[in-house]
């Protein structure tokens, strides 16, 4: 049985989340925070079509590119 949707959006955004906990090197709390003041949940979802067929390293980029034009550099 395969994901839904849904499913499939809540995986995608874990294994962001802990992409980017590693590569900008911010303890689970840091990382978390950081998801939540920039709206990276909502924005992975909306994203998700391009997400989905697109490799974890360009996503990574794209959130970084995405953070950098809201004001935070990582």
């Amino acid at each position: 049985m395969g994901l839904n949707k849904r499913d499939d959006i809540f995986m995608l955004q874990v294994r962001l989340f802990r992409l980017a906990q590693l590569k900008w090197n911010k303890s689970a709390e840091e990382c978390e925070q950081i998801f939540k003041k920039y709206g990276l949940n909502e924005y992975i979802e909306t994203c998700y079509e391009e997400y989905h067929v697109q490799g974890d390293e360009a996503n990574l980029a794209d959130l970084e590119h995405y953070l950098k034009v809201k004001g935070l550099s990582i």
